[in-house]
């Protein structure tokens, strides 16, 4: 077998670096981005479920969004909804707001 050539080495040197990191690192980062969206669809679906228990009492969906990004729950620490959720809360103010349906005090 011959020795390649440097022309030959500077083609394939960066393609095989490519490679190995490909097969190193693209799964992990594969993974992550598939991970990442359905976080962001259960986000979005948690979202929606409390817009739904919101609305009614809220008189639009509109007014709906206004309570969820800035009235403050102070059962909940004085965030809103929105902070709540972002810090992985949904279930508490899903919670809290299934307790007000069902007669309880705020």
């Amino acid at each position: 077998m011959q020795p390649l050539s440097p022309d030959v080495l500077a083609i394939l040197l960066p393609l095989g670096i490519l490679c190995a990191a490909l097969l190193l690192f693209g799964t992990g980062l594969v993974w992550a981005r598939y991970r990442d969206h359905k976080s962001e669809e259960n986000r979005e679906k948690l979202i929606q479920t409390i817009l739904d228990l919101v609305e009614p009492w809220a008189g639009s969906r509109t007014a709906a969004w206004a309570w969820y990004r800035t009235y403050t729950i102070s059962a909940l620490g004085g965030l809103t909804a929105e902070q709540l959720i972002m810090r992985g809360r949904a279930n508490d103010v899903i919670a809290y707001l299934t307790h007000i349906r069902q007669g309880g005090h705020a």
